[in-house]
């Protein structure tokens, strides 16, 4: 079975305390996972750009690997990810400016 995967950039933070309060709800749901040891939501990739080849300038990104597509659709519509989500505000785009996309590997 193919993995899913999220991928995250992070452009710029504008508000700090509310960015704060939604990594501090991610991380539970990633250490629920780690204890569980169910083998989902595992990071493979969160750290500052090393080099800038193209586009714009990106504070960090992230990786996040699932079993499988259905699974990291899944917890991002899981209602403890939505509730993490609750902390960017109702316009994210005031607390941050990023991407997330989810994939399907190859």
């Amino acid at each position: 079975m193919k993995k899913g995967y999220w991928s995250g950039h992070v452009f710029e933070i504008k508000n700090e305390k509310r960015w704060n309060n939604y990594l501090a709800k991610y991380t539970q749901i990633e250490e629920k996972h780690k204890n569980e040891k169910t083998g989902n939501y595992l990071p493979v990739l969160l750290g500052q750009p090393k080099e800038k080849i193209q586009g714009s300038d990106l504070m960090y990104g992230a990786v996040v690997e699932f079993n499988s597509l259905k699974d990291a659709i899944d917890c991002y519509n899981s209602e403890e990810y939505q509730e993490a989500l609750i902390e960017l505000s109702d316009n994210p785009e005031d607390t941050v400016i990023r991407n997330l996309t989810i994939f399907e590997g190859i």
